[in-house]
């Protein structure tokens, strides 16, 4: 690795820098109780990836409606069924 890098011939790209709201990641701040967050980190320690990637996943997944609660499943069914 060099001391110095010489930076003088970069060059800005043009137009207006393009970012979806999507794309950006958003700092939020989240009280958890600490039995869970240790549960998550667990989780994610066992899997190999980041506890905040994880928890970050497990967010995306239930919003999307590819993770489900069981207990609220299970009462829809037996509501559906009567």
């Amino acid at each position: 690795m060099k001391k110095e890098y010489d930076l003088s011939k970069l060059t800005k790209r043009a137009g207006k820098i393009k970012v979806g709201k999507d794309a950006s990641k958003i700092p939020i701040s989240l009280r958890v109780d600490g039995s869970v967050l240790a549960s998550l980190k667990e989780e994610a320690k066992r899997i190999g990836i980041p506890y905040q990637t994880f928890i970050g996943s497990v967010l995306y997944r239930y919003s999307t409606g590819e993770l489900v609660d069981k207990k609220a499943l299970e009462i829809f069914k037996a509501l559906k069924a009567s």
